[in-house]
């Protein structure tokens, strides 16, 4: 059995597209705990982590011949959990220990959710304050939050410092979150700054 390590992601998904079941461990054991770390920090909760990287993968292998990524894989997949954790979050936001853990006691445990913004228009907000964001600066956000790429592989991928690269991100969050300024609630507003950082 030949290594497939080195073989790029897109081959990866051409050979998953014809059933190869290596392709598919290969991609498993690449991203499984980036994207089991990002849901933990979102869910507070590794047993749901686990069953939404778990979902993720059982998804893919299922619709494995008619698999199409438009954007990088690491996005995709990226993108898919952070997707299932917003489900989740959905699903849990009005228990009173989880806004407790979600908010991390950002705010006064009596506010309540406001019922005029669902999670997906914050998500739809975020994206449109992504978008107003200077051109390197929305790359170096991108990589940073889609593809779960830590400050120093930003770094070495733009060959910028690594003190840029943390500047930037910073600065996109302020820009982001001064975008919605006035749009959400204070509990809102937390749940977009855990969901950002």
């Amino acid at each position: 059995m030949l290594s497939l390590s080195h073989v790029p992601d897109l081959e990866l998904i051409l050979l998953i597209n014809q059933e190869e079941e290596q392709a598919f461990t290969e991609i498993y054991n690449r991203y499984w705990e980036k994207m089991a770390s990002y849901a933990v920090r979102l869910t507070k909760s590794e047993e749901e982590a686990a069953d939404i990287v778990q979902e993720i993968f059982v998804s893919l292998w299922n619709r494995r011949t008619t698999l199409t990524v438009k954007s990088t894989l690491g996005a995709y997949l990226i993108r898919s959990t952070r997707n299932l954790c917003l489900r989740y979050i959905e699903r849990n936001i009005h228990t009173g220990d989880f806004l407790d853990k979600i908010t991390e006691q950002a705010v006064d445990n009596s506010l309540n959710i406001e019922e005029s913004i669902s999670l997906k228009e914050l998500q739809e907000n975020i994206d449109l304050g992504i978008a107003k964001l200077p051109k390197k600066m929305r790359e170096v956000y991108l990589l940073s939050r889609d593809e779960q790429l830590s400050y120093r592989e930003i770094a070495e991928k733009l060959n910028i410092a690594e003190g840029t690269v943390k500047k930037q991100v910073s600065n996109a969050l302020k820009i982001i979150a001064d975008s919605l300024n006035g749009k959400l609630s204070a509990t809102m507003m937390a749940i977009f700054l855990h969901l950002l950082k």
